[in-house]
């Protein structure tokens, strides 16, 4: 261990001395001239224990600035070093991503963002299983770069979740840096938004989805920090072989703790037009209200099948005060995707909606918290689940004898599992606890056919 001591300290005119001593073994004297503008610094040996050191008030003000640029230097590559050997498990070779992506053919673009350029390939190590995987290219001429990349990697290493995409691992190699995903073989949701394919109740599941992702993201369970997403947006919610939604594209993310009811950042402005939170836009001040205010959008878009915005003459136009409008006045149904109408519970649509629409609420006292919007679809989608599975059963309980009196679709289950008689008690009809229907006929009836 080294110690210092300051042995002596004389001021004469215009000049300091200091005399410092370490490991009661070795001595310096620093001369400092007050009066000596110029930079004046020699050193020499006295004896083999001792320095003498000659500054002016500028040398001394230059030796402390070198001093701590050295320290901070070194500080930053020791902090690297370390960030290194944590993820180091991570790292994949530029060569078998070259080998995978067919040295990044365009024949293997599956998307492009803010970042660059993502690949689809297929590797043939890593992965645990995984050998479709999709590579994220930084192109720092469509706006983000280094910080960005970093971040990602820091985020999507230590948030793990399964409605959050899979960081696989990262290459930072010859210049380039590419982030490794997981392949969400359904691509984004903005590309299904229109699709008369994807039904009321899968919207619901995937918004449900992205909801506890990013819910987990503000209020992370243990000791982790809270992380504000900053650009929650269709395009960043993307969709796996079973329609499971993932949180995408943390690179803009920022972190806050997660300990306190309320987070406050001042932050530049980032995200994308029709999303962003207006009191964010207004005041540069970031809250986790941001990320529910673009989730909101997210959900009217997925309500009118369609992006929150058009280009109207050279130019774009939000549609989120029309959809806000339209809520207002009970004119739902002008702008509901034409295909979902005949689909939806009016619970669940009501449900879905009040929340959607406080999620937009110009006050952030007035939103809800993530935790409040899972709940709430949680609850839409159980309403559907319901119509639909009555819906099932609709025709069976026609021809019921007697006719069925319930109150949910629960006693109807019971009722049906007990069994009950068809078609003028021809037929008897029972619901097994798998949910399988059994009917059998009346032996008069399977004879006479």
């Amino acid at each position: 261990m080294v110690c210092f001591a300051a042995s002596k300290a004389r001021v004469m005119c215009g000049l300091i001395l200091i005399s410092v001593k370490w490991n009661s073994k070795y001595k310096v004297l620093i001369k400092l001239y007050l009066n000596s503008p110029s930079l004046n610094l020699s050193k020499w040996v006295v004896d083999s224990k001792h320095y003498e050191i000659i500054l002016s008030l500028t040398g001394l003000l230059g030796l402390i600035s070198s001093i701590l640029i050295i320290v901070i230097i070194k500080s930053f590559c020791f902090l690297m070093e370390a960030f290194m050997e944590e993820f180091k498990h991570l790292k994949f070779q530029l060569e078998e991503i070259k080998l995978a992506t067919t040295n990044f053919d365009n024949n293997n673009v599956i998307g492009k963002g803010g970042f660059g350029y993502v690949y689809k390939g297929v590797l043939r190590s890593h992965c645990e299983g995984r050998n479709v995987v999709a590579f994220k290219r930084l192109d720092r001429r469509y706006g983000q770069g280094d910080s960005e990349f970093w971040k990602e990697v820091l985020m999507l290493s230590r948030y793990r979740h399964e409605n959050l995409i899979s960081l696989l691992g990262f290459c930072d190699e010859d210049g380039e840096k590419i982030l490794v995903y997981e392949h969400a073989s359904h691509g984004s949701l903005d590309h299904h938004l229109s699709r008369p394919t994807l039904t009321w109740r899968q919207r619901l599941k995937i918004c449900l989805g992205a909801a506890m992702g990013l819910s987990y993201l503000h209020d992370p369970k243990g000791t982790q920090q809270r992380v504000l997403h900053r650009d929650i947006k269709s395009s960043n919610i993307l969709l796996d072989e079973n329609w499971n939604a993932k949180v995408s594209d943390m690179g803009l993310s920022k972190i806050a703790p997660a300990n306190q009811q309320h987070t406050f950042l001042v932050s530049n402005v980032v995200g994308t037009f029709g999303y962003l939170d207006p009191m964010y836009l207004a005041m540069s001040i970031l809250t986790k209200e941001s990320d529910v205010y673009s989730f909101g959008v997210v959900l009217f878009e997925v309500l009118c099948g369609r992006l929150c915005f058009e280009y109207n003459k050279g130019h774009l136009r939000s549609l989120v005060h029309l959809w806000k409008k339209n809520y207002k006045q009970k004119k739902l149904d002008e702008i509901i995707f034409q295909d979902l109408k005949q689909q939806m519970d009016p619970s669940s649509l009501e449900t879905y909606s009040d929340i959607a629409y406080r999620c937009l609420q110009k006050s952030r006292d007035e939103r809800p918290k993530m935790c409040e919007v899972v709940e709430k679809l949680e609850i839409a989608l159980r309403f559907q689940e319901i119509f639909e599975e009555s819906m099932n059963y609709e025709e069976i309980i026609k021809t019921a004898i007697p006719p069925l009196v319930y109150r949910s679709l629960e006693e109807l289950k019971i009722l049906l599992s007990k069994g009950i008689f068809l078609n003028r008690g021809r037929t008897w009809f029972s619901l097994a606890k798998d949910g399988k229907k059994c009917y059998m006929l009346s032996a008069r009836v399977a004879l006479i056919d």
